[in-house]
């Protein structure tokens, strides 16, 4: 799904990005000791929390993908002079690359976005090579009082304990997870 005018003006915000990459993103990503050489971003958006993920994996060749070919035509302005990331128009619920193809997946705040969410997770895990993990920052449903839900609409509302289950139907064990309304969950692929 694409998000409303309202939302993408605010996600899209240099404020915004500040203090989502400042508070949320790198303190999830000073916790990662693993080193993945091949990752996938699902919902990169414009391309900051991309960013971030090759100042943390420099070596890495990152592919982020959004729905909205908008938002990649922006992150590839914005973000030209990066030399490992290649932005790219994707659906995360069709992925067009090849089974077993990434060390690494990553979304922040995108499967909320995702109506068929549980196809999405299907086609990560297929994208995903054994052992490897799947890395999740995402909102739960408690978030979405009524006054978001009219600002911030989702296509799919649900809880980390709710997630937690998903993957594990998917056949994904939880390595770690933490928070209620923002949540973390790391999933290794078995």
């Amino acid at each position: 799904m694409e998000m409303h005018r309202i939302e993408k003006f605010f996600v899209n915000s240099p404020i915004f990005n500040y203090f989502h990459n400042k508070f949320l993103v790198s303190k999830f990503l000073k916790s990662i000791q693993d080193n993945p050489k091949n990752i996938l971003e699902i919902g990169c958006g414009i391309g900051y929390t991309t960013k971030s993920l090759s100042e943390k994996f420099p070596n890495a060749r990152i592919i982020a993908i959004d729905y909205d070919e908008e938002q990649i035509k922006t992150a590839n302005r914005l973000h030209e002079n990066i030399k490992n990331v290649k932005f790219m128009q994707g659906d995360a619920t069709n992925l067009k690359f090849k089974n077993n193809s990434f060390d690494a997946v990553f979304e922040f705040n995108t499967l909320h976005h995702i109506k068929n969410y549980k196809k999405a997770i299907n086609e990560i895990k297929m994208a995903l090579k054994k052992n490897k993990n799947f890395y999740i920052i995402d909102v739960s449903k408690y978030f979405f009082i009524p006054i978001f839900r009219s600002l911030f609409p989702a296509e799919a509302y649900f809880t980390k304990e709710g997630m937690i289950k998903k993957l594990a139907k998917n056949n994904f064990k939880i390595k770690s997870h933490s928070g209620k309304g923002i949540f973390y969950i790391v999933a290794t692929k078995k």
